[in-house]
């Protein structure tokens, strides 16, 4: 085989390569966007809504928001009152939630996730005549990952409903 068949061989050779590569090198540099991310109070919850660019089109992305939680659990009696023997607990945590999204033909991604306190039930066993009941809730460090693609955003602020009885 002369050296110019070799050659020409080769680069036939490396030019397959390359096209099958061409899927898989689709995604720029996976980002959130910042202007299009962000996370608000919906009552006891936090829901984090985010956009994400420079995925590949198609690929699917399992994003986790992540926060602190704070929260305070009283038992109410049936008047609404915190009786003079008052029963509570301060939950102190970090709770996440995850989901699976299928990015566009643009190579982003829209979604939204939200967060959720412990079911006060679960939390505190309360005498009868009276109901457990979250009183005070804080969200703090609110976090946005997409696990698959590795990119990552913190969102600024707190995020607080109700006061202890």
């Amino acid at each position: 085989m002369s050296i110019r068949k070799a050659l020409v061989a080769l680069a036939a050779a490396a030019a397959l390569v390359l096209a099958g590569a061409g899927p898989a090198m689709a995604g720029g540099s996976p980002h959130f966007i910042k202007s299009a991310t962000s996370a608000s109070a919906d009552g006891v919850n936090v829901v984090v809504q985010f956009k994400e660019a420079g995925l590949s089109s198609g690929s699917v992305e399992t994003v986790q928001a992540t926060a602190h939680l704070d929260a305070t659990y009283q038992c109410i009696n049936n008047g609404g009152n915190n009786p003079s023997d008052p029963k509570k607990t301060t939950v102190s945590a970090d709770v996440s939630e995850s989901g699976a999204f299928t990015a566009g033909k643009n190579g982003n991604l829209v979604g939204m996730l939200s967060l959720s306190p412990p079911a006060a039930a679960d939390v505190l066993d309360c005498p009868n005549g009276q109901t457990s009941t979250l009183t005070a809730v804080t969200w703090s460090n609110v976090r946005v990952d997409d696990l698959t693609s590795g990119a990552s955003i913190m969102l600024k602020g707190t995020f607080s409903s109700g006061s202890p009885v």
